[in-house]
């Protein structure tokens, strides 16, 4: 997969005058439809006695997460690619991160080509940034994810040793990622990324994608926690669910941010500690939560980085 297939032309005239501004509001859309119907349900929970500690804390455990998958992509970047100043590569990966609210995954990507292209990144060490980083988190999501299993699946759930098995391997050997990443690149009948990671690079990468899973499964248990769950079995059933759910609709690339499928999989591992209807309740709270927490992180990062280096506009990408 080239950066020139993914990225086409940049657009001339009009076109690329409007861009800067139909692509935030593209991304501004998608988030709305995202947290549809969803701000009430919040809300609800909201005015429960004691919920506000708990969904403070739901917040910054996810903002702290969103922190942590930032350190994974800049870890990579900075294995394959030349060094760029940290709020220009800050603003690139959070411009690419919001982007994840519009349909489809190659929205993230081409924001990541264009912009990084602006600042001398050339465009194969991008996208095989945006693989790496993709794989990484998927796969570690998958290893931590059994970690619910015995509370949700029983004895049915060996199946999920496959991913720790093969995670463990490319924790051993990280070059077997690279080797994944070209053959997910012919699969898809692309060529394969000409730039690989380091096996430093990739366990740092790899260490930091399991530290923000780990993280973020916390928003979830305190959801849990403040709907009556029990404290300490609802740790594990959160963490490994959450991973799981969130890293199996990430490959569900039609739907923005894995939107429904990643609900019915949290509701699954949610059943095993609370109540159905509370369990359905925390996998929305958990929706909104989420989306809040990268708006905010997101938007504060690009408005504290909106004077930093060329790429301000994801149109003016050369």
């Amino acid at each position: 997969m080239t950066a020139a297939e993914l990225a086409p032309a940049a657009p001339r005239g009009p076109l690329r005058r409007a861009v800067p501004v139909l692509f935030p509001l593209a991304v501004a859309t998608g988030i709305g439809f995202a947290l549809h119907d969803r701000i009430g349900d919040l809300a609800d929970l909201v005015v429960r006695p004691g919920a506000v500690p708990y969904l403070l804390g739901a917040l910054a455990a996810n903002a702290g997460a969103v922190l942590l998958s930032m350190a994974t992509w800049r870890t990579l970047l900075g294995d394959l690619g030349p060094r760029i100043p940290g709020p220009v590569a800050t603003r690139i990966f959070f411009t690419s991160f919001l982007s994840k609210y519009l349909p489809g995954a190659v929205w993230g990507v081409l924001a990541q080509v264009r912009m990084g292209r602006a600042v001398g990144v050339p465009g194969p060490v991008v996208v095989a940034v945006f693989l790496l980083n993709l794989m990484a988190a998927v796969l570690t999501g998958l290893t931590i994810g059994p970690v619910a299993a015995p509370w949700t699946l029983g004895g049915d759930a060996w199946w999920l040793l496959l991913p720790v098995a093969v995670t463990l391997a490319c924790a051993a050997r990280p070059g077997l990622i690279n080797s994944l990443a070209a053959l997910g690149a012919r699969l898809a009948r692309r060529p394969a990324p000409t730039a690989t990671a380091s096996d430093a690079g990739m366990r740092r990468a790899m260490a930091s994608a399991a530290a923000s899973w780990a993280v973020s499964g916390l928003h979830l248990w305190a959801l849990a926690v403040m709907l009556g769950a029990p404290a300490a079995k609802a740790l594990p059933v959160c963490v490994g669910g959450f991973a799981l759910a969130t890293a199996a609709a990430s490959l569900v690339v039609v739907l923005p941010d894995g939107w429904g499928a990643r609900e019915a999989v949290l509701m699954l591992a949610l059943s095993a500690v609370l109540p159905w209807q509370a369990a359905a309740a925390a996998a929305v709270a958990s929706r909104v939560v989420c989306t809040l927490s990268e708006v905010l992180v997101g938007g504060a990062a690009l408005l504290l980085t909106r004077t930093s280096g060329r790429p301000a506009a994801l149109a003016t990408s050369t």
